[in-house]
């Protein structure tokens, strides 16, 4: 059986990216071993990924995005006040206020959108500047609000600001950094020209982030599988409707017209949160159930690209972008 040519196997990884995104998880959760070794590896497939994404932001974008920052501001005080304050409140209809659940779902829904959000952004066709815009702000921002909102909780989680900012120092720079030098020497046009080939890395490397960040996820569901499974829903029912108040908020007349495009990258933030700085956090806290939910919490960025891939292109489709 004759082998595929190069351009027709890139094709059918991007095609079938959120297929891929979901196996390098799952691939994590079943071989445990295989995860712990690449594990060490997250930082710089994480910055990587966040290199490749950059390139295929357009400068002019941006720039449009900067000169009218207003639904960026809007989006980030959505992210990082309105969520956490929402969930919280819905929570407490059904759940008591001392409930693990309600205050591992409000943590979540105050955790900074994922730094390789843009990534995301260009496998799913939402706009990867505001994505970018959005993204930079709600990390820097983290060592602030994570703790604040901890400890109106009383969960007492920690972040060492010193250890967060200079993590987010070295993906910034080098994702921006590296992006930047290299458009200055090869020059945009032969990036355009590169848009296939870069987003096909980009999918494998989304796919090699999902199986490091699985570590420790597997032996914990074979020790606690009912409690695990009820986190991982939990966290994907949580992720996947975020993603559809947010689609939702930004769609109401009072905030203007959004375009398409720019709501759905609000969804996608919404939902999709830096679950890797949430649990780096709380871990070694001695609240062991919240470690677990954090844990799991992890998976449903893998999985619900699966599910929003398909209502985002056609939402796409319908405004004719």
């Amino acid at each position: 059986m004759p082998l595929p040519a190069p351009g027709a196997l890139t094709a059918l990884i991007r095609r079938h990216g959120a297929w891929l995104m979901a196996a390098g998880a799952g691939l994590g959760i079943l071989l445990p071993d295989l995860a712990a070794a690449a594990n060490p590896a997250l930082l710089p497939l994480s910055c990587l990924t966040m290199f490749l994404a950059l390139l295929r932001v357009e400068p002019a974008a941006f720039v449009a995005v900067l000169r009218r920052p207003g639904l960026g501001i809007v989006v980030i005080f959505w992210i990082l006040l309105a969520c956490p304050v929402l969930v919280w409140c819905l929570g407490r209809l059904v759940l008591p206020a001392d409930d693990v659940f309600l205050r591992a779902m409000t943590l979540i829904a105050a955790t900074p959108g994922m730094m390789s959000a843009a990534a995301y952004g260009v496998l799913l066709g939402t706009d990867v500047a505001l994505l970018t815009l959005v993204g930079l702000p709600t990390n820097i921002l983290a060592p602030v609000i994570l703790p604040a909102v901890a400890l109106l909780l009383g969960g007492g989680a920690a972040i060492d600001p010193v250890v967060t900012a200079l993590r987010l120092a070295v993906m910034i720079g080098a994702s921006f950094g590296g992006a930047f030098l290299v458009t200055a020497l090869i020059g945009r046009p032969r990036i355009r020209r590169a848009a296939p080939a870069i987003d096909t890395g980009i999918t494998l490397l989304v796919a090699a982030v999902g199986l490091a960040v699985m570590h420790g996820v597997g032996p914990a569901l074979v020790a606690a599988p009912g409690f695990m499974t009820l986190a991982i829903l939990s966290t994907l029912a949580l992720n996947l409707a975020l993603q559809a108040t947010g689609f939702a908020v930004f769609g109401f007349a009072i905030l203007g017209p959004v375009p398409v495009q720019a709501r759905l990258s609000a969804a996608l933030v919404s939902g999709n949160r830096n679950m890797i700085l949430l649990l780096a956090a709380i871990s070694g806290q001695g609240d062991r159930p919240l470690e677990l939910i954090m844990a799991a919490g992890q998976l449903p960025l893998y999985l619900s690209p699966l599910i929003v891939a398909p209502l985002y292109r056609r939402v796409r489709l319908r405004a004719g972008r």
